[in-house]
């Protein structure tokens, strides 16, 4: 019997995925347990195994297209078998799932609303109804009892009118697809907004889009979704700033003899050394000097961590991404050089594994390469800090001599800024640690003392 392959649900946060290319063609024999197709995920690709064993009697997806999870993407089965006809009787594990959950849709959906058994009737002053939705509960002669089964999604959980007139199979949809339920017209009984409602708006929301052209004096080359990692990254960093409450230390750095040692292993080591590899090395190790700020807030409850797992923003193909050096305490500068670089490499490419950039314990953005000279990063987390790398840049200073005389000199400069989490990190360790990270910058063999 044919079997639909559908887009795989790879992480907790995932919506949407896409094919990043076909391992197999259509025709070709694939084994249970065979690579079948890469898939973009939130944060990176990921090899597809194939659930069962057959022909690819075809491929219903093509590569680069976004599509919600779950969604058949092929057909295995064997040679001669209706390929159109297991896709036309594939039933969605989602709709399955929603529907064992009493979320049906359509038919089945009103059909449940008039057959409900009613064994008390609900005072209309007892539920908490928006004003407009208490008037459209009237104006549309609506059962109250069916209301008071709804699940308000207004402040403090309150009832609004767009809760009464979307089925909750269509509301689900509609905030996985994006789509503005008050921009739907339902098709439902009292003009009840169905899944097939959403469903249609979604596919038609893109040409919408496509279609504008110009709006008085701007004129747009092209307008493409908001979803996607781009999202998750905004949905996550909006989340970071404005639940927790910032606070930002800065101070430069002379790089001089971290140079001239980063240059002296470099000359010794097989290994090569990336001035990053030493930052993370002097991170962990100021991180072990001041644990406090290894922490995380998660609920109400304030975690402290003996491992340093530190992470490094990178910019790959499908966006921000912070692949993590756990451990990096117990680990050689040589060890951490080896691992970064496979990291980064792969982070770039879209290929880590999950575990690989989840996990930290702390973050750093270095943005040093591209000559920036001072920024302020957003902490990731729920991790309580990042620090901010700057570029290194020849800068006259006031220095003072063997004798004791202020002179003016031109050193190798970077600034660094540690943006902490006020709530659980106040101003004066985080003073410290940013002083300590610059006494092993500006003295390197403390580094791996």
């Amino acid at each position: 019997m044919a079997k639909v392959i559908v887009m795989p649900k790879l992480g907790y946060t995932q919506d949407t995925g896409s094919i990043a290319a076909w391992l197999k063609n259509e025709g070709d024999t694939v084994e249970r347990g065979e690579a079948l197709f890469d898939a973009h995920t939130d944060k990176t690709v990921v090899t597809v195994e194939s659930n069962c064993s057959g022909t690819v009697l075809k491929i219903a997806l093509e590569p680069e297209i976004t599509v919600p999870v779950l969604t058949p993407v092929a057909v295995v089965g064997e040679p001669g078998e209706d390929a159109e006809a297991a896709l036309a009787n594939y039933k969605p594990m989602e709709v399955a799932d929603a529907q064992d959950e009493g979320l049906l849709d359509d038919d089945e959906d009103e059909a449940e609303e008039k057959e409900a058994p009613q064994e008390k009737t609900v005072d209309v002053s007892e539920l908490k109804l928006s004003r407009r939705a208490k008037k459209y509960v009237e104006e549309n002669d609506i059962d109250i009892n069916s209301v008071a089964e709804i699940k308000g999604t207004g402040f403090e959980g309150g009832i609004t009118e767009r809760d009464i007139k979307a089925s909750p199979l269509a509301k689900k949809i509609a905030k996985k697809t994006g789509v503005d339920l008050t921009e739907v017209k339902g098709t439902g009984i009292n003009g009840k907004i169905m899944k097939k409602d959403v469903v249609a708006a979604s596919k038609a929301a893109p040409k919408e889009a496509a279609a504008v052209e110009s709006k008085d004096d701007m004129i747009v080359e092209s307008v493409v979704p908001y979803a996607g990692v781009r999202k998750i990254i905004g949905d996550r960093l909006s989340e970071s700033k404005f639940t927790a409450p910032h606070l930002y230390f800065t101070d430069s750095i002379d790089m001089t003899e971290f140079n001239a040692f980063r240059k002296m292993l470099n000359d010794k080591s097989e290994q090569k050394i990336a001035a990053s590899d030493l930052m993370i090395k002097a991170a962990s190790k100021a991180l072990e000097k001041y644990p406090k700020l290894n922490a995380s807030l998660q609920g109400d409850q304030i975690i402290y961590y003996k491992s340093t797992n530190v992470g490094m923003a990178v910019a790959g193909d499908n966006g921000l991404i912070v692949p993590v050096v756990k451990n990096a305490q117990a680990k050689t500068l040589t060890a951490i050089a080896s691992e970064t670089r496979d990291l980064v490499e792969r982070a770039k490419a879209g290929r880590l594994k999950q575990e690989e950039y989840t996990g930290g314990t702390f973050s750093i953005s270095n943005l040093g390469m591209f000559g920036i000279s001072n920024f302020t990063a957003i902490i990731n987390p729920p991790e309580a800090g990042i620090l901010s790398i700057s570029s290194i840049r020849k800068t006259p200073v006031v220095i003072t001599d063997e004798e004791g005389n202020d002179q003016i000199a031109i050193r190798p400069m970077m600034n660094v800024q540690l943006s902490v989490d006020h709530r659980i990190i106040d101003g004066l360790l985080a003073s410290q640690y940013v002083e300590y990270f610059k006494e092993l910058l500006e003295n390197p063999i403390k580094i791996l003392m």
